[in-house]
């Protein structure tokens, strides 16, 4: 007569593990490093010293087992990851919220004061500098009016002020009485910090467009973006 236990040792199929260097696995792994398919079953993987752990229900963050109370929460409460605090994760959403307070604030003041937000332009990384292409309109930047008598020409003012990491940017266009009728800014912001003394800037009225040159404190720093601000 068989055991319960003989009889689901004859049913079994599985078989004994591979050595990992003999496992398709293995041979995957030692074949493409960091490429293989199966790199996420690297032996010994830690989480980065300043990752940033979240717990909380229906999160696995992984660890030690966590024995589990009657209605299937931790018994010691949920815990947090070395890299983040409950306090941490509290200070990064007011953090957030107040920037984003900031950005909100700074597009209201130019909604009630006509200034305009500029948004179209592109940027190229050199190296030791970094060029950003502001796409401003050739009828914005100079404009000729026919006047009894005459032709008028109208030329925009352009300030630009290099400082930090940014550069602020204003463009106002006069009208026929030479006031301004027209106001448009914007700030952009590198990835590191510049050295604003050998920035320059050149203003194209025939093709509508204001190059400004970044030329960085540390010319090994790639800009792989830069960020605007609203004024």
């Amino acid at each position: 007569l068989l055991r319960p236990l003989d009889i689901l040792r004859a049913m079994s199929t599985l078989k004994p593990a591979l050595p990992r260097d003999q496992s398709e696995l293995g041979r995957n792994r030692d074949q493409k490093g960091d490429k293989s398919y199966y790199y996420a079953h690297n032996d010994g993987w830690e989480v980065p010293e300043n990752a940033k752990v979240r717990a909380g229900p229906g999160l696995v963050t992984g660890g030690a087992p966590v024995k589990l109370g009657s209605d299937g929460t931790p018994l010691g409460g949920y815990t947090f990851g070395k890299a983040e605090t409950g306090d941490g994760v509290q200070e990064e959403v007011v953090s957030e919220l107040r920037r984003r307070v900031e950005e909100l604030e700074r597009e209201l003041v130019q909604v009630r004061s006509g200034l305009k937000p500029i948004s179209q332009f592109s940027f190229s990384d050199e190296g030791a500098k970094c060029k950003v292409y502001v796409e401003i309109g050739q009828e914005v930047l100079e404009r000729k009016l026919e006047v009894e008598g005459g032709l008028m020409t109208l030329e925009a003012a352009v300030v630009v002020l290099f400082s930090g990491r940014s550069c602020t940017l204003r463009v106002s266009v006069p009208s026929a009485d030479g006031l301004a009728s027209d106001r448009r800014a914007v700030t952009f912001v590198g990835a590191s910090d510049i050295i604003p003394e050998k920035c320059s800037y050149k203003v194209d009225r025939s093709k509508g467009r204001i190059s400004l040159s970044f030329v960085k404190q540390d010319e090994k720093k790639r800009w792989t973006e830069v960020k605007t601000q609203a004024l």
